[in-house]
């Protein structure tokens, strides 16, 4: 076939061409849901575009993206079906002492270590089957059925023992560390915290006993907003507000009354909180 030129380029001729082009610059881009056997597909390009896909089932709607953080070291895409499976099996991936690979995952669940990445990967989409139901639970590792008998051990499977040993050693000095610092931490920070609270209630008992009118000058209401409480602060779930209780207007009102920008006036409600709920967790310590 002679190619036109463009003397001899016909319009039916020159609309081809240009759907051809159209067409190619167009072309789908297809990705796939991570989940095991999901077939459902996306178009990526016609979806960042904001433009219709060239099909109706290869909208990008309701598609989250799994980001390289995970255990996919390129990333995954997930179709509306799956999203919140995966979001309560959220994996993180986790290099052990030993070198190998496991997978923390959002529901506690977590295998034993392999040496290659790509097969803990492959375990979470196994766990994906098992808690979506269309595989059985395995058996535990600690299965006296599914232990491989001593005459059958080899150099290589008595070594992943030995990593599995060199592993929960490695998690058992982790731990204590961890409760060690958390220790000295809540050693440090609870007499703290009950001093502070002694400090507040006093403060708090000084200005409620006082005579004058704190509402009056815009820094005292400030302070009575912080340490006192312009709202009402009953817990109790049947607890309505009434003429009797402060209501949950009253720092509103404080903010209209001395001119009080919006902001400032929401910020005061923020640091009032802090306050009560410091000495609210300081008074279950001591009651504890």
């Amino acid at each position: 076939m002679t190619q036109p030129t463009l003397a001899t380029l016909t319009e039916d001729q020159l609309a081809d061409l240009i759907a051809e082009a159209a067409a190619y610059r167009n072309q789908p881009s297809l990705r796939t849901c991570l989940f095991p056997g999901c077939i459902k597909q996306y178009d990526a390009i016609s979806h960042m575009d904001g433009r219709t896909p060239p099909r109706p089932e290869w909208s990008g709607a309701g598609w989250h993206i799994l980001k390289t953080s995970s255990v996919f070291t390129d990333g995954g895409h997930l179709c509306p079906l799956h999203v919140p499976l995966v979001t309560t099996h959220m994996p993180r991936l986790v290099k052990t002492p030993s070198g190998r690979y496991t997978v923390d995952c959002a529901c506690g669940w977590m295998p034993p270590a392999q040496r290659w990445h790509r097969l803990a990967a492959t375990l979470w989409q196994e766990h994906l089957l098992t808690a979506n139901g269309d595989l059985p639970p395995a058996p535990p590792t600690t299965d006296p059925k599914h232990r491989v008998p001593l005459a059958e051990h080899t150099d290589a499977t008595l070594e992943e023992l030995y990593d599995r040993l060199w592993d929960a050693e490695s998690d058992g000095t982790e731990a204590r560390d961890v409760a060690r610092t958390s220790l000295r931490a809540y050693s440090q920070a609870v007499p703290a915290l009950l001093g502070a609270k002694t400090s507040l209630e006093a403060l708090r008992q000084r200005i409620t006993l006082d005579s004058r009118d704190w509402t009056n000058d815009k820094t005292d209401a400030w302070l009575w907003a912080i340490l006192v409480g312009a709202n009402c602060e009953n817990t109790d779930p049947d607890h309505t507000h009434n003429e009797d209780c402060a209501g949950d207007q009253a720092l509103w009102d404080l903010g209209r009354q001395h001119n009080i920008p919006t902001d400032q006036v929401i910020r005061t409600g923020h640091l009032r909180w802090w306050i009560a709920n410091a000495v609210n967790v300081a008074q279950q310590i001591e009651g504890a």
